[in-house]
């Protein structure tokens, strides 16, 4: 049982040894940083992770979306980008990649929305309620 305030999550036994190599090897730089244990460290991973998540959602805003791409403004390059749904996967018009940011952003917009790409249907997107 863990103690009060805290929950107990399980990973996969190789994903443990990695943690445990990476802490051993930064322990001493970690230890000058407050962070003096194994599960202090997987928490300060866990919660650099989502901050960064917090700012790329803030870096990227959903522009519109219309047949098949979903356009997308990215503040920190001061511009829009189209992110075209092909086969598929999502293909980033700017980064020519199916695995970027911006791709990463379009999945979570079209889970709300809902491309037609069947023939003889409306190529509108429709609002998924």
């Amino acid at each position: 049982m863990p103690r009060t305030g805290f929950k107990s999550i399980t990973i996969k036994e190789n994903l443990l040894k990695e943690l445990e190599s990476a802490y051993e090897r930064e322990k001493m730089v970690l230890a000058n940083e407050g962070v003096g244990s194994l599960t202090s460290y997987v928490s300060k991973i866990i919660s650099n992770h989502l901050k960064e998540k917090e700012r790329e959602q803030s870096r990227l805003r959903h522009f519109n979306i219309y047949e098949n791409v979903i356009r997308i403004q990215d503040s920190k390059l001061n511009r829009l980008v189209d992110v075209d749904y092909r086969h598929g996967e999502m293909f980033c018009g700017l980064c020519h990649s199916t695995e970027c940011l911006h791709t990463g952003f379009a999945w979570s917009i079209y889970k709300h929305y809902n491309p037609i790409d069947r023939p003889g249907e409306s190529r509108k997107a429709r609002r998924v309620r």
